[in-house]
């Protein structure tokens, strides 16, 4: 188990898709991924480079719980952008790159956010550890959502 793996959650999480309450996207997902990889990027980084702010001012749990809405509409864009194209005649990791890029805007929320609250260094690295993990996650969604039909 490498550094960045969590325990899988039992069962399965509803990924709602924006706007559209009754179609979901289900998939078997990692507890509290993401939130770990950006405490612990957050936790790296500051580190490696050395805090931004006096020690006793930087929690990387507050800028988890400040950075969570705009994480969350980086994932719920992410679903959307799958949404009726789990049959398309691609891999399931070019589906995933490309509704990550489609997210691009919302993704680059989060990084310019991060790079205010952590510094332009560690925000990179985290969300260069988000992106690998969300682009896992939604290729063994598509992978298990093709199997299923």
């Amino acid at each position: 188990m490498s550094m960045h793996d969590v325990p899988l959650a039992p069962a399965h999480r509803v990924l709602p898709l924006a706007g559209q309450p009754d179609n979901c996207l289900f998939a078997r997902t990692r507890v509290n991924g993401w939130r770990s990889a950006l405490a612990a990027g957050c936790l790296v980084g500051s580190l490696l480079v050395g805090p931004s702010v006096e020690a006793d001012e930087f929690d990387p749990f507050v800028v988890y719980e400040e950075a969570k809405v705009l994480n969350d509409q980086w994932q719920v864009c992410a679903a959307s952008a799958l949404k009726g194209r789990l049959q398309a005649n691609q891999p399931a990791e070019q589906l995933a790159e490309q509704a990550l890029d489609r997210c691009r805007a919302r993704q680059d929320s989060l990084d310019r956010f991060l790079v205010k609250r952590v510094g332009e260094r560690s925000a990179s690295n985290v969300m260069a550890l988000l992106r690998e993990k969300y682009q896992s996650g939604l290729i063994a969604a598509i992978t298990e959502l093709r199997t299923h039909d």
